[in-house]
């Protein structure tokens, strides 16, 4: 028989070292590659479920074959999630099965929850007698009867601390702060102590040292506390804002100095470092009224130790080109009690009117938070202009008055509720040489509120007369047009006043504008909208000699952090075959 000779296929040492290390590292990495461990979570209603994934999800990422390491951590996650909203007995059950060997299913039972059987909140000191601390408690969400829920009274211990601090309790302590709870029982006991001692004062205004003597003159006039009166955290933030509204500074710090208080008045440090250079800003900007637009403004906001101030803008669009200036000199707060004197030169390029206006005014404002702004003004405007068929100048000294209010509940970019009124009148005579006699009045009133959460209306009112022998006795400037974004949806913008013979736009004696508005948030920052708006510029009211026009349609709205861009398709609904047109804005409702 002939001998077969048989070989075999053998390694050295090391290289089947090396071969069991590349299978040992091929199956680590399977493992580590596969799939995260998944939860579904059965038996639990939305706020405990929302809860309890909230807590798994801060747990690391666990792997299928690591389910036997992390089961306790697993467990006691879903637990505490449940004992933050009252849950102090559940039963857990783990299942998972052997095709979706990355799916680990949970069953719950949270059991019966712990009602909250007592609530003591104890206030002693001057907090006793603060009418916030009472309010703040009657507000809290925490009510006997109620499940257990963590997280409302960490929220009431943190607004008590807070309410403290703003309100001028630097001594309180909230000595006692404590939950028994009775699983067994289902029921809990909390009881709360705060030793808020006295209430501290505001105290004297102290300048830090470079501040000169001249500017602290100037910030005497907008401090909006006296010594003496109980503190209030918001009035210092108040006037930090009302600091950097004047534009006067580039760096502001105010404080209080706890730890200098005396017999329970506290000092207020102020520091500022005036701004001294020239600032320039340009802006772009889109309109259907306007089209697209630019401006340049130059402003010098810090001219002497008195405070005036120096504004200029330029701005140019589809419409006309504006250049004005404005010279502003305090004779009180800055911000509230200041004359103007202003100046500008417009050219306007719309429908029939070609206008060049050069106007000059002096004017004094006072602003009365939460009442009425209101001005007082002398204007010189001398025009020279074509108006449809009439080509005429007119020199003008008008005298007048506007008053305005304002008032926003949310962000003033994008608010919940509010009012926004606005009257203005003026006047001019051939007495006092002008090339005409008028009295111009003219009204505004806009309302907005939100209902249900997701819903909000926007109404609004205007309303203008001119008493004039003549209309084309006056320019165009002070005449009324209307149509237009803001206006008269569906028209363009002033396309809608009396004509001449010619069918040219001459502008009309009275106004008469009404809008109705309503949207619904679809998704967070978006909202659609359907509106309704009617209006006329006409010389008589008189049935036959009036045309009321009227635009309607829907539109759509983005919440920006400057304010909604809005988008209208407004149809002409008053002219035959509702022609429509799109109208693009942007900017706050109030």
């Amino acid at each position: 028989m002939a001998d077969h000779e048989s070989t075999a296929l053998i390694y050295p040492p090391k290289r089947r070292i090396g071969l069991w290390l590349l299978i040992i590292l091929f199956f680590s990495a399977s493992a580590w590659a596969a799939k995260p461990l998944t939860y579904k979570i059965n038996g639990l209603d939305k706020a405990l479920l929302q809860n309890a994934t909230l807590y798994l999800d801060n747990l690391p990422a666990i792997k299928p074959g690591q389910l036997d390491e992390y089961r306790h951590e697993i467990r006691e996650a879903l637990q505490k999630s449940l004992m933050a909203l009252g849950y102090y007995q559940p039963t857990i059950d783990f299942h998972r099965s052997k095709k979706a060997t990355s799916q680990l299913t949970i069953t719950i039972n949270p059991g019966q929850p712990v009602i909250v059987q007592s609530l003591q909140i104890n206030l002693e000191g001057d907090a006793r007698k603060d009418s916030a601390f009472t309010q703040l408690i009657r507000q809290n969400r925490l009510k006997v009867g109620d499940v257990l829920n963590d997280g409302q009274y960490e929220s009431l211990k943190k607004g008590l601390n807070q309410l403290a601090l703003a309100r001028g309790y630097f001594d309180a302590d909230l000595s006692e702060h404590q939950i028994k709870v009775y699983p067994a029982q289902h029921r809990a006991d909390i009881t709360l102590t705060m030793k808020s001692g006295r209430r501290y004062r505001f105290g004297p205004v102290i300048y830090d040292a470079p501040v000169s003597e001249a500017t602290r003159e100037l910030l005497n006039t907008m401090i909006n506390f006296a010594p003496g009166q109980p503190y209030r955290s918001e009035q210092l933030s108040q006037l930090n804002l009302d600091f950097s509204a004047t534009g006067y500074f580039k760096s502001i710090e105010v404080r209080p100095l706890k730890d200098k208080a005396v017999d329970g008045e506290v000092p207020i440090f102020v520091s500022v470092i005036p701004k001294t250079a020239w600032e320039l800003e340009t802006g772009i900007g889109f309109s259907t009224d306007e089209g697209p637009r630019v401006s340049l403004s130059i402003d010098n906001p810090w001219m002497d130790k008195k405070g005036h101030s120096f504004t200029s803008d330029i701005k140019v669009s589809q419409t006309g080109q504006e250049l004005s200036g404005r010279y502003k000199i305090p004779y009180g707060n800055p911000l509230l009690e200041y004359y103007s004197l202003d100046s500008g030169f417009q050219r306007t390029s719309v429908q029939d009117t070609d206008s060049q206006l050069v106007s000059a005014s002096i004017n004094k404002w006072k602003k009365r938070p939460g009442n009425w702004d209101q001005n007082f003004f002398i204007r010189v405007d001398y025009e020279n202009y074509t108006q449809g068929l009439q080509n005429s100048n007119n020199l003008l000294l008008i005298p007048g008055m506007s008053f305005d209010r304002r008032k926003v509940v949310g962000t003033p970019t994008d608010p919940r509720s509010g009012h926004l009124y606005n009257l203005k009148i003026e006047t001019s005579a051939k007495a006092w040489q002008s090339d005409a006699d008028f009295i111009k009045v003219w009204g505004r009133a806009k309302w907005l509120t939100t209902f249900y959460q997701h819903h909000r209306l926007i109404s609004r009112i205007e309303q203008g007369a001119i008493w004039v022998d003549d209309i084309q006795n006056i320019p165009p400037s002070i005449r009324f047009f209307t149509g237009g974004d803001q206006t008269v949806r569906g028209y363009s913008y002033d396309s809608l006043s009396p004509r001449d013979s010619s069918g040219q736009l001459i502008g009309g004696q009275y106004l008469s504008v009404a809008s109705i508005e309503y949207d619904y948030e679809i998704v967070e920052n978006w909202r659609v909208a359907l509106f309704v708006d009617s209006g006329t510029a006409t010389n008589s009211y008189q049935k036959g000699q009036v045309e009321w026009q009227t635009g309607a349609g829907p539109g759509i709205r983005w919440v920006t952090p400057l304010g909604p861009l809005k988008l209208d398709f407004a149809f002409a609904i008053s002219e035959p075959g509702s022609p429509w047109q799109i109208h693009f804005s942007m900017g706050p409702d109030l």
